[in-house]
């Protein structure tokens, strides 16, 4: 059973996905096209001024991957959306001819929205790594934007918007993660982009603000597996406050809408529902509550790369209110789901990641707070002058403290980043018409390089003595890479095999540390002419 429903996946999700995002785009068009409308000329430059500033400064991050190789992972299945259409990773490929080919496929446990993403993005510019780094350049631009118009339809403070945008963009793991190819940043701009129409339909009770409540919410929970998530906290405040749209005949026909645009998240999450996600016990337990608290917690009172002045100005911004409501509801979310989660604790490698689900609803609460504590300062008999230049002063001069980390490529995954770049390196001077070998053929395919999975040469060696050498006259090489270093003897075990099977001959070597990276070529078994 899940293996058929797999399949359906692996055919229909791109169909469903492209038609999914042409009504998202129009939808956001026609509701947006309102909500811009109250909106002033001087709102809609500062509103286009702070997306832009905010691309600018992811720049100043370093460009790398940072989580290996779930962002090499990622874009390899775009490659397979844009160029077959189908929702896999490929296992056995060949890039020639300007398109991949592949003749193994796998159907990936992460969800599909994102690669999606990247796929359009290719489908215009090309199957390359620039594409993924760039799109989520852009990506945090656009948050930016949705964060200043989420503050502006909850407040009408335009001060809190600009505020809320600008607190956003000095957060330096938000730069850091959005100069890389990580899912995480268009993830949090899906679901800041689905509260934003949620906010606006409760504000407007309009018909093309509920569709666009409606398209936006199943849209976001494509990219990652907690962004279901958004869908409970909308559904609880239409209900709180919007309850008597509930039982109109529009809402029932949005909400079967609802349920049919959600059916391939609820298939996928079926389909996968008994992956391990790199643990050996239970995924999510009791247990890891606490220490996940702990850490969870002190990472936004004062960690090295958290501003606590950004906690505390969102702590300012609480009051009784609809939006506070909203916002408390939407951070609570996506920071408790992670206090059971066997990797959830923002210290565990690269984990961190997971908090920037957790920056838009914050940044909107600091913004809120700023202009309140700035408008108490500009008044009274004791007002300070320029208040507001000031605050701006402020939190720029305190995100210079966080400029050094933002800059920083960071050691962890070390092993894994000098595996790339030296298969990078190696990759540019194969000969045409070769085929590699490794755990990571994705990477090779997206870079225009044959590749296959290594296991092939432990559960097909024939395959790989016989059928390989006569497909690619370029030879068979062997990719001895970052998991034939770990002490996992599973994947250390299909290196060995494949060395032990395979006659070959070392052609390039790099030491790292205490780790080898190597290419062979395959000497034995070659094909005739």
């Amino acid at each position: 059973m899940t293996g058929e429903l797999r399949e359906i996946l692996r055919v229909g999700q791109f169909w469903f996905l492209d038609g999914l995002v042409a009504v998202l785009l129009v939808a956001t068009a026609v509701a947006g096209r309102r909500l811009l409308q109250i909106l002033d000329s001087s709102d809609k430059r500062m509103l286009g001024g702070l997306a832009c500033l905010a691309a600018a400064l992811v720049l100043l991050a370093p460009r790398t991957n940072r989580i290996f190789y779930d962002e090499q992972i990622y874009q390899a299945v775009g490659q397979n959306l844009s160029d077959l259409h189908l929702a896999q990773m490929c296992n056995d490929g060949t890039v020639e001819y300007g398109t991949l080919q592949c003749w193994r496929h796998e159907y990936n446990k992460q969800p599909y929205g994102y690669p999606h993403l990247l796929s359009l993005g290719y489908r215009w510019l090309g199957a390359s790594e620039s594409v993924a780094h760039w799109l989520n350049v852009l990506v945090s631009g656009a948050t930016a934007g949705a964060i200043f118009l989420l503050a502006f339809v909850l407040t009408r403070d335009r001060r809190a918007s600009g505020f809320a945008a600008f607190a956003f963009m000095l957060l330096p793991e938000q730069l850091r993660w959005s100069h890389s190819a990580a899912v995480e940043p268009s993830a949090a701009f899906a679901c800041t982009l689905a509260m934003l129409a949620a906010a606006c339909f409760l504000d407007t009770r309009s018909t093309a603000a509920l569709v666009w409540m409606v398209v936006s919410s199943s849209w976001a929970t494509y990219f990652r597996p907690e962004a279901v998530l958004i869908l409970p906290v909308i559904a609880a405040f239409v209900l709180l406050h919007a309850r008597e749209e509930v039982t109109c005949p529009r809402f029932l026909w949005m909400l079967a809408a609802w349920v049919v645009l959600l059916l391939p998240t609820s298939a996928h999450l079926v389909a996968v529902r008994n992956e391990s996600w790199g643990s050996s016990d239970a995924r999510f337990a009791l247990p890891f509550f606490w220490n996940n608290l702990r850490t969870n917690t002190a990472f936004y009172a004062g960690d090295h790369r958290f501003p606590a002045l950004f906690t505390l100005l969102a702590l300012a911004g609480l009051r009784a209110s609809r939006a506070t409501t909203m916002l408390v509801a939407w951070f609570v979310a996506f920071w408790a789901v992670f206090l059971f989660f066997y990797a959830g604790s923002y210290d565990y490698g690269a984990d961190v990641r997971f908090s920037l689900m957790s920056y838009a609803p914050l940044a909107v609460l600091a913004g809120i707070g700023t202009s309140r504590l700035t408008r108490r300062l500009g008044s009274g008999a004791f007002a300070v002058p320029l208040a507001v230049p000031l605050a701006v002063a402020a939190l720029a001069f305190q995100f210079a403290w966080y400029l050094p980390w933002a800059r920083a490529v960071g050691e962890e995954a070390w092993g894994a980043r000098a595996d790339v770049e030296f298969a990078r390196e190696v990759a540019r001077t194969l000969p045409p018409n070769a085929v590699v070998l490794t755990h990571n053929p994705g990477m090779f395919q997206l870079w225009g390089i044959n590749a296959a999975q290594l296991s092939l040469a432990t559960t097909d060696p024939a395959y790989i003595k016989e059928t390989l050498p006569r497909r690619y006259a370029g030879g068979v090489y062997l990719h001895w890479n970052f998991w034939c270093n770990v002490s996992d003897p599973v994947q250390r075990g299909f290196c060995d095999r494949a060395l032990a099977t395979l006659p070959a001959e070392s052609v390039r070597e790099r030491r790292i540390r205490d780790y080898r990276f190597a290419f062979y070529r395959v000497t034995a078994n070659r094909a005739s002419p």
